[in-house]
């Protein structure tokens, strides 16, 4: 059941896979047999030309990430399966002009740390020098010299309400010279965004801003994934580029904090399916790639962390803007466009737009038959259009009640974002409970205010049952799936109150009696073999094979990890600091710093433990640290996915588990698994 790994051969690297073959993907950008098209466009002549081989280097890569994200299809969409095969394995040849920067240790870190955590993949690169690459000048397309000062801002204009609000922010309030680097629209949007664009360039009385278009597309492409998470790294690395022919060391997304801290507002929006475009550690990460790469300290910002979407249109209105949010596109399904209709209505991004406009009392600014399906009065249909809503609705209502402990308590992976946040750990804690609460509270206010506008439709029940409005209000709906009474004197089976199997294309976790779903994942088939067997000790390579029946001579991993006497000196003096840590933050009432600090003193004292370290010098050969590495980070992921969206089972399963070359399910008590 797991997805098959893909090759892709890019450029130089095409010509070692003559033929046909499978699995292998060939992406050219220039040359003979060019079928990915890289464009820098409307570039104004008077930047500097002379950029450094590294950036252009930047720019092919991600453009073949981005171009190959879009051909290799994720698995199923329904939410009951949660999305069979949701991750893939994607592997790349790429030649480049400098190896030895793209082979470095930090450099390739860096890449791998990024785009694993922005769209949940797993990737391997393989780079190598050119023999003859590409001149960047078959990439560029210079327009007229812009006849400004020169610029003192890059920004990422998608055209989507956040980077709306962004750009009046930028260029019409801050009178910044801004170049504006868009991602090249879809051939039906573009009428749509030409007229936004032209908006915002007669809005402003300072410099007017340039609009540089990038694209990166492949010919004849097949099959085409929606949901294109390596999409932003393909954007800000090319708006790196535009940056540094600027002499420019920074570059800004705005994008607003509820999206981009990305907690589950519905469990229906999860992994993959949720972006990660500016989430903190993203930034964090990119950062760290684009100075390594540009040589410089460069900046990745987003101004808009602690707005909500609503903050953001309200601001847009106060501004005196209203009229441009009607040409915004937030939709995910851009193919399904209709230019009277630009907006589903069903997609997650269609219905925290439409909440976000009605909170901020700016509907006058955007009529509802924009949307193919109106948010609050045209009928769900069964399954994940209505669990989506239904979820969304009830977790805001929660949220908005609730208080830090409690909030803290049910998104405990919020605190994942503290270490990328330059503020102090309780500031930012208290910041980002502050900006979910108030999402929370504008949801609540616009359902009740639609609510007390249309309650005399709702009494008469005249409008379709299934609709939001009477989901929400109506308080004696019809119930089209009554569940039959059981027969008199009958028993009903007691359910188990912990269990693990696989359902359909995904997998059944029951904890406490509470169930979740998730995806069918390498890691999820990890983790059911050591609960199904408590305390059996199995090597990585016995996990490995688990998982991979089909293969043969895979790599036997000894009972013994990497971990010499200077490895153990390196642990103990983090753990002396972290108790340090500890006292310091219990003395200052700081829980949030205490329990973070509790939590890697744990994961490495169950390191220490698992790596049974007695004084000797451990060793492992380069092809058991790979497949000890590999087992590890997926089962990591996958832990770390159930503690997202099933606490109470992530915390026990993340606790009773030791990792290492030798893994375990050791619980102190075991709870009643069913399998």
């Amino acid at each position: 059941m797991n997805p098959p790994e893909m090759l892709f051969a890019c450029n130089e690297a095409a010509s070692s896979y003559p033929g046909t073959v499978a699995n292998v993907a060939k992406l050219r950008s220039a040359g003979h047999g060019k079928n990915v098209s890289v464009e820098l466009n409307d570039i104004g002549r008077q930047f500097n030309q002379d950029i450094a081989p590294a950036l252009i280097d930047l720019v092919e890569i991600a453009a073949f990430v981005y171009v190959a994200d879009q051909m290799n299809r994720r698995g199923a969409d329904d939410v009951e399966s949660m999305g069979a095969n949701w991750r893939r394995r994607m592997r790349f040849e790429i030649p480049v002009r400098v190896p030895s920067l793209w082979n470095s240790a930090a450099v390739g870190d860096a890449l791998l740390e990024l785009l694993s955590f922005l769209s949940e993949d797993e990737y391997e690169f393989t780079f190598s020098q050119y023999k003859h690459p590409p001149a960047l000048e078959s990439y560029l397309s210079f327009g007229k010299p812009i006849q400004q000062a020169p610029p003192d801002s890059v920004v990422l204009f998608s055209g989507g309400l956040d980077s709306l609000g962004g750009v009046i922010e930028e260029v019409v309030r801050g009178k910044r010279a801004s170049l504006l680097v868009t991602h090249a629209s879809a051939a039906t949007m573009r009428e749509r965004h030409h007229t936004l664009t032209s908006m915002i360039a007669s809005a402003t009385s300072g410099p007017r801003p340039h609009f540089i278009t990038v694209r990166a597309k492949k010919k004849h492409r097949a099959e085409k994934e929606y949901t294109q998470r390596a999409r932003s790294f393909m954007y800000a690395s090319f708006a790196v580029a535009v940056a540094r022919m600027a002499d420019l060391n920074a570059i800004r997304f705005y994008e607003n904090g509820v999206v981009s801290l990305n907690l589950p507002m519905s469990p229906q929006v999860v992994g993959s399916r949720a972006t990660r475009t500016t989430h903190p550690r993203v930034l964090a990460s990119m950062r760290r790639l684009f100075s390594l790469v540009t040589g410089t300290e460069f900046g990745v910002e987003n101004p808009f962390l602690w707005k909500t979407k609503a903050d953001v249109v309200a601001d847009i209105v106060k501004a005196g803007h209203g009229s441009m949010i009607d040409y915004s596109i937030s939709c995910t399904h851009t193919r399904k466009y209709r230019k009277d209709k630009p907006h589903c209505g069903v997609c997650s991004q269609c219905i925290d737009r439409r909440f976000a406009v009605l909170a901020a009392d700016a509907a006058q600014f955007e009529p509802e038959d924009r949307y193919r399906h109106k948010l609050l009065t045209d009928p769900r249909e069964e399954g994940e259009s209505r669990i989506m809503l239904a979820s969304y609705l009830e977790t805001a209502q929660q949220v908005a009640a609730m208080d830090v402990t409690a909030f803290y308590s049910r998104y405990g992976e919020a605190v994942r974002a503290l270490a990328h946040i330059d503020l102090p750990v309780d500031e930012a804690a208290k910041r980002i409970f502050e900006l979910y609460r108030r999402h929370g509270q504008q949801i609540v206010s616009a359902i009740e205010a639609a609510g007390r506008a249309q309650m005399g439709q709702i009494i008469r029940r005249t409008l379709p049952e299934s609709c939001t409005l009477r989901l929400v209000h109506d308080p004696n709906p019809n119930t089209a799936a009554a569940t039959a009474p059981a027969a008199a004197g009958t028993p009903e089976p007691q359910p188990r109150s912990h269990q693990l199997v696989q359902q359909g294309q995904g997998w059944l976790l029951r904890f406490d009696s509470i169930d979740k779903h998730f995806e069918l994942s390498v890691g999820m088939v990890y983790v059911h073999a050591l609960l199904s067997n408590p305390n059996k000790r199995f090597t990585v390579a016995e996990l490995y094979a688990l998982a991979r029946p089909q293969m043969k001579d895979i790599p036997s991993a000894r009972s013994e990890a990497a971990f010499d006497q200077k490895a153990a000196r390196a642990y103990w003096q983090r753990l002396n600091e972290l108790d340090a840590d500890i006292d310091a933050a219990a003395k200052a009432l700081d829980t949030t710093a205490k329990s973070l600090a509790e939590n890697e003193k744990a994961r490495l004292l169950a390191e220490l433990k698992a790596a049974r370290f007695g004084n000797r010098m451990k060793v492992e050969s380069a092809d058991q640290k790979r497949l000890r590495d590999r087992v590890r980070n997926a089962l990591d992921r996958t832990v770390g996915i159930i503690k997202k969206y099933h606490p109470t089972a992530g915390a026990h399963i993340d606790d009773a588990i030791l990792r290492g070359s030798v893994m375990t399910y050791a619980p102190a008590d075991i709870p009643p698994w069913d399998f």
